[in-house]
């Protein structure tokens, strides 16, 4: 390629990144907190919990501004520690300073079944300018809030690779009355060992001492059904159910080896036959589509 190529093509791809810029699909460097989103609360207080670095978490509510430092990966994993910031509403706001990074949110509550924290997933909405929505979707009471925002597997244009994550104590005050959800795992290895089929049902409003289902998956060579039952190792929350079944070499050779499966599954729930068809394949886990809805 002659130099004037070379220069061509750089003063191309300069151009084509300057417009992508311009346009605002790319933003550079790190957000600024004072260019808060249209909602964003602007309390006069500002609290203080450790010593933190510039890129870790800010929490805003209506009365406060939390600076939080941010705690070890480890954390997420050994439960909220003891004096971490209390906060109250149904609503709080995060600002993530460092462009191209992702915020994340789990609510743990209490562990009635002796299986570790009930988690729930709050609704997270990105308000722009670094600046994240975390809204309760669950009853009211009180949580350990886990927050994380990290840049994922790539550097972000801009940015800088890594991570921030802190709890806050969270206490909401409206009862939120979430839809049943379920999602359905299918594995069915191409190498002719065995697989599985996994269906978990959440927040499901009905008893489920008498569940019965069963899942037909059909491949490119043939199709195999199994019936599904509560496994050993499932320890599931009030309302949540979770059904398995191994699937044999022999019914992952009758399917053969496709990209994608077509499933059929019933389930009979509290006397009422539920049917959800589809596709999928194994790299995901889709949530089924049901007739009548779920309860």
């Amino acid at each position: 390629m002659t130099h004037r190529s070379i220069r061509k093509v750089a003063l191309i791809v300069m151009a084509a990144v300057s417009a992508v810029a311009l346009a605002g699909c790319i933003s550079t460097g790190p957000k600024n907190i004072e260019r808060a989103p249209e909602g964003v609360p602007t309390p006069a207080a500002t609290e203080t919990a450790g010593t933190p670095e510039p890129d870790d978490l800010i929490v805003r509510t209506a009365d406060t501004e939390l600076h939080l430092e941010s705690l070890t990966e480890e954390a997420g994993y050994e439960g909220m520690p003891e004096g971490t910031p209390t906060i109250s509403g149904d609503e709080l706001y995060v600002f993530v300073r460092q462009d191209g990074w992702m915020l994340f949110a789990e609510q743990r509550g209490g562990d009635p079944v002796g299986c570790g924290p009930e988690r729930r997933e709050p609704e997270i909405t990105d308000l722009g300018n670094g600046w994240w929505k975390v809204s309760n979707r669950s009853a009211a009471g009180t949580y350990a809030l886990w927050l994380n925002a990290a840049s994922g597997p790539g550097l972000p244009f801009g940015g800088t690779v890594g991570a921030s994550q802190a709890y806050v104590e969270w206490t909401t005050k409206t009862d939120v009355d979430e839809p049943a959800a379920s999602y359905l795992d299918i594995t069915a290895y191409p190498d002719g060992s065995d697989g599985s089929v996994t269906l978990g049902l959440l927040g499901v409003e009905t008893p489920l001492t008498a569940v019965k289902a069963t899942a037909t998956l059909e491949g490119n060579d043939g199709e195999a059904t199994v019936e599904l039952f509560t496994p050993a190792w499932a320890c599931d929350q009030p309302g949540d159910l979770t059904l398995h079944a191994r699937l044999t070499a022999e019914q992952v050779a009758s399917i053969g080896v496709t990209d994608e499966l077509s499933y059929t599954v019933e389930l009979f729930l509290d006397g009422v036959t539920y049917t959800s068809s589809g596709s999928t394949n194994t790299a995901s886990a889709p949530e089924p589509d049901w007739t009548p809805a779920l309860p």
